[in-house]
This record gives C-alpha cells, sequence and structure tokens, in this order.
C-alpha cells in the first residue's frame, strides 16, 4: 500500500539531516529506499540512483526518472538538508517530531501570532517541516503516485543548499547525462521552497530568484608601533571607513520589475593579528552579504566595490594629512615624521598577476598553498570563506608589496540571479486556472524568490560576465566551481512553487499542511496535465 503524502512527510522529518554533516547521507539513504520500494521502479531499476561528483563528505544527489512516451519532462527538485536543531534549546529532542513540539511549545510563553497557529489544526510544527522536508514530500507522492503517460517526470533531492548548495552545482553535470541519456527536453524545472506571507486569498509563486555575491576585501596597512601611529597607517581603520561607505548603502541596492533587494551588509570583520601587541594591525578583512537583481551586470559590482574602496582610502589619507597638520603646526610633531603613501587598490585577479611577476615559481607557491589551505577546509579548522581571506593575504605577501593596498575579489557562496519572467506564461495561466476552479484563489507572481535558492544554477545567459566573476573569486575551482558552460546546456525555465510557511530556521518553523497534502500536489499534477496535453495537441 503506498504511502500517504503526510506519513512520508512526518517520515522525512523524523530523520535530522544537518547541513555539513553525515547525518544528510542518511537522509538520502531514506530517500533513496523510498524510491527503491515504489512499484514503478522496482520494475525499473536502471531509472533511479546516486549521483556523487566532487563532493568532499560524497553526499549524494538522488534522482528517479518516471519515463513518459514523450521527451518533455518536468523536473522537481528540493533539498533535503536542514539547518541544526540547537535552537529549540531544552525542547530539542523533540523537534523532529511535529505533534509532540506542538504540545511542548503550547507550555511556553510565545508570540500572540506563534499561539494562534499553536492551536490550529492548519498548522504542522518542527525542524524541516517548512524548509523543505514538505517540499521533499510533494515531489516524491507526485513521482509515485502521478499517472500521466506523456510526460517524463524526474525527480532530483539534494543536498546541501543551507551552505553552498554543492547539491545543486553537481547536478547540472547529472541533469546534462541524463538529457543525453534519455532524449530528455527539459520544459519545466519546479521547486518546492516554501513561499512566506500570510494566509489570504491569494497563492505566491516565484519565477525567479535574487542573486548573491560575496566581495571579500583584505587591506594592508602600513605597521608601526602604538605610540608612533603617525608612522603608520591602520588597517582597520582604511577597513571600517569602507564598511561605512558599503553597510546601508541605498545606491547598491538592486531594482527590477518593482522587486529591490536589501543593501549589502558586512557578516565578517577583523583584523589578522593572532596575538596581542602594540602595534597597529597590519591587515584586516571583511566580507558582504551583498544581493542583486538581474538587471544587475554582476562586474559592475566589482567595479562599484572598488570605487568605494578608492574614496574610503582618499578618506583615511585626507584625515591623515589634517592631523599631522594640525599637530605640525603645534609643534607636536617634526616634518620629517610625515610619511607619504601610495595606496594601490586591485583585484584579486590583479594581485594574482603582480605576485607572479615577482615570482619565478609562483605557480609552485600558489599550488603548495591551496593544499595547505584544503587540508586545512577539509579537518574542520577553517570554513570556505576564512580560507578565502588566508588566500589573499598570502598572495598580498607573496606580491611583495611594500604599501599599502586594497584587494578586492569574491568568495563563496555565488549565487546568480536568475529571471524568468515572461517565459513562464503558459504555465502560469494553468496554476492560475487551477487555483481559480478548485480552490477560489487568485495567483500572486513575484518574479524573484528573495530567500536566495537553488535555482540560480539552472539558467546562464551571460557566460562572459559570469568567467569574469569567477576569475575573481578566491578559492581555486577544484574547491569551488559553478560550470557555467553546462549550466548554459540546461537553461531550464524554473519556477518555485511550495507551500506556505512561517520562521523558517528559528524555533517556531511550521507549514501550512493544507498546502502539502492537497494544494501543492494539485498544482503540481496540473501543470503535468497540461504539458500532456499540450504535447498531444502538437
Amino acid at each position: 500500500m503506498k504511502k500517504s503524502i503526510k506519513d512520508m512527510f512526518y517520515e522525512l522529518v523524523s530523520i535530522q539531516s544537518d547541513t555539513g554533516t553525515e547525518m544528510e547521507y542518511n537522509m538520502a539513504k531514506h530517500i533513496l529506499a523510498l524510491i527503491k520500494n515504489d512499484d514503478y521502479f522496482i520494475k525499473n531499476a536502471d531509472d533511479y540512483g546516486e549521483y556523487i561528483g566532487s563532493d568532499p563528505l560524497k553526499r549524494p544527489v538522488i534522482w528517479a526518472l518516471k519515463k513518459g512516451k514523450t521527451n518533455k519532462t518536468i523536473i522537481l527538485t528540493g533539498h533535503y538538508d536542514c539547518v541544526e536543531i540547537n535552537c529549540y534549546g531544552d525542547l530539542r529532542e523533540f523537534a523532529l517530531n511535529p505533534d509532540e513540539l506542538k504540545i511542548r511549545l503550547k507550555k511556553l510563553n510565545l508570540p500572540n501570532a506563534v499561539k494562534v497557529d499553536l492551536n490550529s489544526e492548519d498548522w504542522v510544527f518542527g525542524r524541516g517541516v517548512n524548509d523543505m522536508k514538505a517540499g521533499i514530500a510533494i515531489s516524491l507522492h507526485t513521482l509515485f503516485n502521478n499517472k500521466d503517460e506523456n510526460v517524463n517526470i524526474l525527480f532530483l533531492g539534494v543536498h546541501d543548499e543551507e551552505n553552498l548548495s554543492s547539491g545543486m552545482r553537481q547536478s547540472v553535470n547529472l541533469l546534462v547525462q541524463l538529457k543525453e541519456r534519455y532524449n530528455l527536453e527539459y520544459s519545466l524545472m519546479v521547486l518546492a521552497e516554501p513561499h512566506v506571507g500570510e494566509k489570504s486569498d491569494s497563492f505566491k509563486v516565484s519565477t525567479g530568484t535574487v542573486g548573491k555575491i560575496m566581495p571579500a576585501i583584505v587591506v594592508k596597512g602600513q605597521i608601526s608601533h602604538g605610540s608612533e601611529v603617525m608612522s603608520g597607517l591602520n588597517s582597520s581603520y582604511i577597513m571600517s571607513k569602507i564598511i561605512k561607505n558599503i553597510e546601508l548603502n541605498y545606491n547598491l541596492c538592486s531594482k527590477d520589475l518593482n522587486v529591490a533587494t536589501q543593501p549589502p551588509t558586512v557578516l565578517y570583520n577583523r583584523d589578522l593579528k593572532e596575538l596581542y601587541d602594540v602595534s597597529v594591525p597590519e591587515y584586516s578583512a571583511s566580507y558582504f552579504n551583498y544581493q542583486f537583481l538581474k538587471d544587475t551586470n554582476t562586474s559592475e559590482i566589482l567595479q562599484k566595490i572598488i570605487s568605494i574602496c578608492n574614496r574610503s582610502v582618499k578618506e583615511v589619507l585626507k584625515k591623515y594629512d589634517a592631523t599631522f597638520d594640525y599637530m605640525y603646526k603645534n609643534d607636536l610633531i617634526k616634518l620629517e615624521k610625515k610619511r607619504e603613501f601610495n595606496p594601490l587598490v586591485i583585484t584579486y585577479k590583479e594581485l594574482e598577476e603582480i605576485a607572479a611577476e615577482n615570482n619565478e615559481n609562483y605557480a609552485a607557491l600558489k599550488k603548495a598553498l591551496h593544499k595547505n589551505i584544503v587540508q586545512l577546509i577539509n579537518s574542520g579548522k577553517i570554513n570556505i570563506q576564512e580560507a578565502g581571506i588566508r588566500m589573499i593575504k598570502k598572495i598580498i605577501e607573496l606580491s611583495k608589496i611594500s604599501g599599502v593596498v586594497v584587494v578586492v575579489g569574491f568568495i563563496p557562496p555565488y549565487y546568480p540571479a536568475v529571471k524568468n519572467h515572461g517565459n513562464l506564461d503558459k504555465y502560469l495561466s494553468c496554476l492560475d486556472e487551477a487555483l481559480a476552479n478548485k480552490y477560489k484563489l487568485k495567483l500572486y507572481v513575484e518574479p524573484y524568490f528573495m530567500g536566495i535558492c537553488d535555482i540560480s544554477y539552472t539558467a546562464c545567459t551571460d557566460i562572459k560576465n559570469e568567467k569574469e566573476i569567477m576569475s575573481n573569486m578566491v578559492v581555486q575551482s577544484s574547491t569551488y566551481n559553478i560550470d557555467f558552460k553546462q549550466i548554459q546546456k540546461l537553461n531550464i525555465p524554473s519556477i518555485v512553487l511550495g507551500p506556505l510557511g512561517k520562521d523558517y530556521h528559528t524555533m517556531y518553523e511550521r507549514v501550512y499542511i493544507k498546502d502539502v497534502v492537497d494544494t501543492v500536489p494539485n498544482l503540481l499534477n496540473s501543470l503535468i496535465s497540461h504539458m500532456s496535453n499540450e504535447e498531444v495537441l502538437n
């Protein structure tokens, strides 16, 4: 007997799958077991499997293809990893048991909005119920139960979305392989990520996704003793000016189709001194969360940051000169103490060119540096972002630049913006009709999913620009890579269509169960039926 969608959903929630741990593999094995035990796949054992690319933790992408009579294919995808459960505190042991968790939460002093949903049968609470075990359950249920004979249904369960999206990045090669092996036409990809909002007379879908890039900046100042400040230039002061000019800078917001991104914000900022001493910090580093929409050329982002860094350095030098002039006029310092600084503001790519010019064996030195960095990442001693900062600092040292320098590069993760607006009209019309007829709901189309998601890796429309971005990616391609050539072979129209959810990543994470067991499955079936009828008519 086939499992109900709710039973499968609760089963998936009960299995912990924290991102970046072996628990993800346990989740993958369970999904694979569900597929193996389905009647169709018992008879078609060659049409599902595990795909492991270059993932260091050997976490697989799980795929399964239910074949139709045509090459028209719908991809149902989602990530099976979740954020950890520590935020549940004393209720951690109940985080994966929705019914028990609900009982325990009712005993706490909670926000009114949470209390209302706790007392409703419409909401299920627990880690991963919303982000995104519900979407995986919906996709699997559709794979197992849809009876259409024309359309191919390809399920794709990926890992690591909550960290670096290595699952979807690796899936690109798998999708190309499956396309060639089965002669598939990828008509539509549906990502069943939850949508956010209040229950109303509308249902939201997203036809694209916001992009995210992480500018990393390392400043090398001029070292001096703390009692001889005017003999040097403090890297932390330079960095503070850069942060001041980037943080909350509304001129760096991206706008398109009546949607706007939030301004950039600093996620990491510190000097790179390892021990206390009385020297001013020679090195300081920061990296930023920078979101953008498809109308923004990402190569221009680099130039904007470079421009801000140049302006910031000039502001610091102006302050230095004003302070020195005051001290000199008041006989507080001798003129010969004044320093002339000629700061460089360069890209990471330009830094590498300088380092290569100043080291005959630069390739070997960089290879050894990268090997050491990879060992530190794989041992868990540093994350990939810190690895990027270390790479920049070490290559500044190899460059033999003696003066002040500001280096701007990019570190993972990079999520390209995707814009499908206007390419999905026939599918949106199908959804609009299904919602109106069955649920008396209106379709609300959001041109960009603003939560960052895996459909960033489903389309590439400007490979030259993407190559330029990757040339300034600090970590090497063997550690972090996006295969834009392969993505360009796919260019899959994609849509985010999932259940209503609230407060994901918190202890109040919850999902609207009617969307899980009824609305979204029916919408997926409507899309498949539309594709099938379209194929027959053609």
